[in-house]
């Protein structure tokens, strides 16, 4: 798992979109559940110095189901991939916009 989610941040390093399905096993249940990924790109407002994504970042962490996050300075936008059964593009972009920094959604994967 942990080499498939490095793969996925190297992925929105790069730009790439890439739409991953897994099966993972429910220590609950002997039935599996099929996870899909999603990416979305954000528009990141009111980042004025380098410590800005870092903010960005942590908190579009702090949203259950995202996987991973690269904010980036000089372009002004966060790539998020995440888990769409449990995040909502909704719940990042407004996890940005509490931090102080309003999100837009450029793109995703899903439109």
């Amino acid at each position: 798992m942990k080499q498939l989610m490095k793969a996925c941040a190297v992925a929105a390093t790069l730009g790439v979109t890439m739409q991953v399905t897994a099966v993972m096993a429910d220590d609950a249940s002997p039935a599996a559940q099929q996870v899909t990924e999603q990416k979305v790109t954000l528009d990141i407002e009111k980042m004025t110095c380098a410590m800005c994504p870092i903010t960005v970042r942590k908190a579009i962490e702090e949203v259950d189901g995202v996987l991973s996050v690269v904010a980036d300075y000089d372009t002004k936008t966060a790539v998020v991939v995440f888990d769409p059964a449990k995040a909502t593009i909704e719940a990042i972009a407004k996890a940005s916009t509490n931090a102080g920094y309003p999100a837009i959604v450029q793109s995703s994967d899903s439109e």
